[in-house]
């Protein structure tokens, strides 16, 4: 009786709305169209939430009235109401794409690439694939790009679109022509230099060393499909086997460079590391998959799926310190790992933030060509923590790109120092 009390005075208090707005406005009304296009995209973020809920009535109350308000007449006069809801929602990375941007926000999965990863904020060369055209052309870690396209405020272009052109060379009117770039090496002279695109090996092994005093180094970088990646796990595993002797005294874990891709294969490799049992989960208000590595048959699972599986399983000490480097270039499945070591004891966090994309999400095409994003799961720890946006670091260092790796790298230094007294 109460919740239909509730929706009647709802109503109510949205007709008068409406009736003071049309009052205002010389009578004009919101066009038949522009309600049900309202509708429609309002049931569909209803039906799609998984993570928020709301006063789902309240919430259609305010759209309509603001549409109302505005005397909307098409689609796109919708569009503001909508963002608005999502934003009342809550869904920190729900969007709402204009029909003219959606292809630039899904551009067809590139068949050639610059080879290049290029750092946000500083706009530095994080990588340089060997074999690509960025290699061919000079480019080296740590260099500055300065200009794209003529363009020096290049910077502020949104995160997908900075990313999209960089790794791909993709521009929204699907030029493939060579991508030009203005650089600095160090105090050098700027230059300018011409990024084709072309296809090349593009995948990445894990690597791993000893440094002095008994630490251990792992760059996870992230994994994609292809012929190389079936054996990701087991490479990524063998580089543990080989650095544990039995005399580590810590181990840091880097994922700076983790643009993400398939979480299984990574969690199976670092799986002795992170820890026996229940290392995190995909969660949402209405359900949630755990993601568990099994020590003793070396298998990740996710609900109870066995998704990846190394041959022979490593044994870690369970107390070995850990220091887990993040950046502005680690995403999704990439800070799915730095979830799973969240919570496990003797672990810290050193670097800059990652690039808070911790979630999954669905995406619903609109009647008029529009895209809505909505979010359907986001990270959670062994803990129940959940992890929605940037995951800061425990220890703030920046990344100098020029050293990345090396022994004098300030975000491995400051690793090791901890790793060295950590109790």
């Amino acid at each position: 009786m109460i919740s239909r009390m509730r929706s009647f005075l709802l109503a109510v208090c949205s007709f008068l709305g409406a009736a003071a707005a049309s009052a205002q406005t010389g009578g004009q009304e919101v066009s038949a169209d522009a309600v049900r296009y309202l509708e429609a995209a309002l049931d569909k973020i209803q039906g799609a939430s998984r993570v928020y809920s709301t006063d789902w009535e309240a919430l259609r109350a305010q759209a309509m009235s603001k549409i109302t308000k505005s005397i909307a007449k098409t689609p796109a006069d919708t569009y503001p109401a909508i963002r608005e809801a999502l934003a009342t929602l809550g869904d920190r990375h729900g969007l709402l794409i204009d029909p003219a941007a959606v292809k630039g926000f899904n551009p067809p999965r590139a068949t050639a690439a610059t080879g290049l990863l290029v750092a946000p904020h500083q706009s530095t060369v994080a990588q340089v694939f060997p074999g690509s055209p960025a290699a061919a052309a000079g480019l080296a870690l740590g260099d500055r790009i300065v200009a794209v396209e003529g363009e020096p405020e290049f910077a502020k272009w949104p995160r997908r679109e900075f990313d999209h052109l960089f790794r791909s060379g993709h521009r929204p009117d699907g030029s493939a022509a060579p991508l030009a770039l203005r650089v600095q090496s160090g105090t050098a002279e700027t230059r300018t230099v011409q990024v084709p695109l072309a296809n090349f090996d593009d995948f990445q092994a894990p690597s791993g060393r000893r440094l002095e005093g008994g630490i251990g180094y792992l760059e996870v970088p992230g994994v994609r499909g292809g012929p190389k990646a079936a054996a990701y796990d087991d490479a990524l595993h063998a580089r543990l086997d080989e650095m544990d002797d039995g005399s580590l005294r810590g181990l840091i874990v880097d994922v700076r460079r983790n643009v993400g891709g398939s979480l299984w294969p990574m969690l199976a490799g670092i799986g002795p590391l992170a820890g026996d049992g229940q290392l995190g989960a995909f969660t949402s208000a209405k359900s949630g998959a755990d993601w568990t590595y099994d020590a003793t048959r070396g298998v990740a699972t996710s609900a109870s799926y066995e998704l990846a599986k190394v041959d022979k399983p490593h044994a870690l000490r369970p107390d070995l310190p850990v220091a887990v480097l993040t950046g502005p270039l680690t995403t999704g499945a990439g800070e799915a790992i730095v979830v799973a070591f969240s919570g496990r004891a003797r672990t810290r966090r050193f670097g800059e933030g990652t690039r808070g994309l911790p979630t999954s999400n669905t995406q619903i095409p609109l009647a008029d060509g529009a895209l809505l994003v909505i979010t359907v799961t986001v990270h959670a720890d062994r803990a129940g923590k959940r992890y929605e946006e940037v995951i800061p670091p425990d220890e703030a260092v920046t990344t100098d790109w020029a050293r990345f790796g090396a022994d004098d790298d300030p975000v491995i230094e400051a690793a090791c120092r901890w790793l060295k007294t950590a109790k």
